[in-house]
């Protein structure tokens, strides 16, 4: 008898664990905009640190705290990015380093003219384009007194963008600029079905996308030396010239120097190939 109660008993708590999994997370959402990955100039697992930092933050003022690159199901990143910058209830971005990724998602923001708190370390400098824009600095060594400081100063800008950014006229950025009036972005239903369907294709997509970038990969190496680039450009020249439908060695110049770029991936100037094509006239009349 005691044994079946258990049983039971134990039903019922795993029964409220299931049902308290499920409940949906109705905080509003911090994304985080910062780097992930090391970087030149800064200890190893830096980032991490700083990490745990804003989350802490974020998580005590009453926000969900994730990094914008992050999502619940399988998808093309570059798309959970763009999403989840303009969906986010509000931003912490560390421009420290100005890592261009982040820079660039920082400047989406922006368009999307939605609430953003910016932060950066003290040795890292203001860039023109943001700097009429409140930043929140600490150290970079991460010092426990100053960083102190900083979670609560931090604490309270994010607060107070969040409150402000309810207000239906509220611009975190365009405002100084004129009016513009941002464009939502498109969001349809489908079926699991089609849903499934519309992922395998993105998967393939980005595995025709990575052998093509191997195969670019791989005719890079293959002109590697001066040399074998100098050969190119003759096996180039002589192509284009019995075609006969540019003559003038400027001409001819620019069209070997963008088929270069775009066929090959090197960059080599016209000057350049102006200076081989009169050194093969030279080996043609000897």
């Amino acid at each position: 008898m005691t044994s079946k109660k258990n049983e039971e008993l134990e039903n019922d708590n795993n029964a409220q664990e299931k049902a308290n999994s499920q409940k949906e997370d109705i905080r509003p959402v911090c994304g985080l905009i910062m780097p992930i990955a090391d970087t030149d100039g800064y200890p190893t697992g830096h980032w991490k640190e700083v990490k745990k930092i804003i989350t802490s933050v974020a998580e005590e003022a009453g926000f969900r705290t994730r990094l914008v690159s992050e999502s619940e199901d399988v998808r093309v990143i570059q798309k959970t990015i763009v999403q989840n910058v303009f969906d986010d209830d509000i931003v912490i971005c560390d421009v420290s380093s100005k890592n261009p990724n982040v820079m660039f998602e920082l400047g989406l923001r922006f368009a999307f003219d939605k609430a953003a708190v910016i932060i950066k370390d003290d040795e890292t400098g203001y860039s023109f384009d943001t700097s009429p824009v409140e930043h929140i600095n600490y150290r970079k060594d991460l010092r426990f007194s100053s960083i102190e400081q900083f979670k609560k100063d931090l604490s309270l800008k994010l607060l107070a963008t969040f409150e402000k950014s309810k207000d239906a006229n509220h611009s975190m950025y365009l405002q100084d600029f004129g009016k513009f009036v941002v464009k939502e972005l498109d969001t349809k239903t489908v079926s699991e079905n089609q849903y499934i369907l519309e992922k395998l294709n993105e998967m393939q997509r980005e595995i025709r996308n990575i052998s093509n970038a191997n195969v670019a990969d791989a005719k890079r190496e293959i002109y590697e030396s001066p040399k074998q680039i100098k050969e190119l450009v003759k096996l180039l020249y002589n192509e284009f010239k019995n075609d006969g439908a540019i003559s003038s060695k400027t001409g001819l110049a620019n069209l070997i120097s963008d088929t270069m770029e775009n066929a090959h991936s090197i960059l080599i100037s016209p000057k350049t190939i102006i200076r081989y094509i009169e050194q093969f006239n030279l080996e043609e009349l000897n």
